[in-house]
């Protein structure tokens, strides 16, 4: 059978072949061939990805003092595609170069956009050995500056890893792995890696004030930490404690309320951040979990829940945080 090159390949066609692989004596030729189809499904995302940025950038009615009208999503999850790219346009001096950990498959993530659409190079950082073979894939034969690292991060692990980080500097990095956030973070800057751009996830489940993060914990995960999937992270006013101590601006955060952005104002015209218009919290619209999955009321319907940090907290209000000075 011969693939279209133009076509989103079908799951349970993979699901056929994965199936057959293990049980058939030439599985060898069979899991090739899953290989290839795989492949194949990954550029139908990349395409995909790219005509949804170009669609979703063209609709913009761009104010340089309001951040979120800078959004527009392609590869990642929300608006972060738009307000990077955005970002990056007014470094002073650009080294092209992002880090990015919880990069998960290399297509949707934070940092695809500059890879695939801006020709940035980078690493690319995941804890999950599939995820980062389909990003091996995914980059295989278009690109020679980006690099995929199969590894989970904790605070021993963090500076081995920056030495494939060849700038002090590097335009961007990202940082998502829903869980020891903070202290990666804090870590990072502590080896006096100072990136001109960062982009974090926060956790709403903490609300717009309390500076708070889930105690240090390696390996930490965040659904067998606690059932309901709501404890893990950093809250957004955490993050401002953290980089604002560093001499960082904060920026906003995106219209999902998932990420938050800061940058260095020395890496940018002067006056490009003093006059901006973040927004400084929202609740996170995008997220799973044990708070936001349609319960069944008395009469056996299925009701979905207001997404509400103020009815979520209650879930992990007696869980361990520290608080950020």
């Amino acid at each position: 059978m011969q693939t279209d090159p133009g076509k989103i390949v079908d799951p349970q066609e993979l699901m056929v072949f994965r199936h057959l692989g293990a049980r058939l004596p030439y599985n060898n030729l069979l899991r090739q061939y899953e290989v290839r189809l795989t492949r194949v499904e990954l550029q139908s995302r990349i395409s995909t990805a790219m005509s949804r940025a170009a669609a979703a950038a063209s609709r913009r009615l761009i104010d340089p003092l309001v951040p979120l009208t800078w959004e527009f999503a392609g590869f990642s999850q929300h608006g972060e595609d738009g307000i990077l790219d955005y970002l990056c346009d007014h470094v002073l001096e650009p080294n092209r170069f992002f880090f990015e950990i919880g990069a998960a498959d290399g297509i949707q993530n934070n940092t695809a956009w500059l890879a695939f659409a801006r020709g940035y190079g980078g690493v690319w950082v995941d804890g999950d050995p599939a995820l980062c073979a389909h990003a091996r894939l995914a980059i295989e034969g278009m690109m020679w500056n980006v690099f995929v690292i199969d590894s989970f991060v904790d605070l021993e692990s963090v500076a081995i890893l920056l030495k494939m980080c060849p700038h002090q500097q590097p335009d961007v990095f990202s940082l998502d792995i829903d869980g020891i956030d903070f202290h990666i973070a804090r870590r990072v800057l502590e080896l006096g890696v100072r990136p001109k751009i960062w982009v974090v996830e926060y956790n709403s489940v903490f609300g717009p004030d309390r500076a708070v993060s889930v105690p240090y914990a390696r390996g930490f995960n965040r659904w067998s930490s606690d059932p309901s999937g709501l404890y893990y992270g950093c809250s957004v006013n955490g993050w401002r404690r953290l980089f604002s101590g560093h001499g960082y601006t904060f920026v906003t955060v995106e219209s999902s309320g998932c990420n938050a952005f800061f940058i260095d104002a020395a890496a940018f015209p002067p006056g490009f951040a003093r006059e901006l218009r973040g927004e400084l919290f929202r609740n996170n619209d995008g997220d799973l979990n044990g708070a936001t999955r349609p319960v069944r009321d008395t009469d056996g319907h299925n009701v979905l829940p207001l997404r509400d940090w103020r009815k979520q907290y209650p879930c992990i209000r007696m869980l361990p945080v520290v608080e950020i000075e």
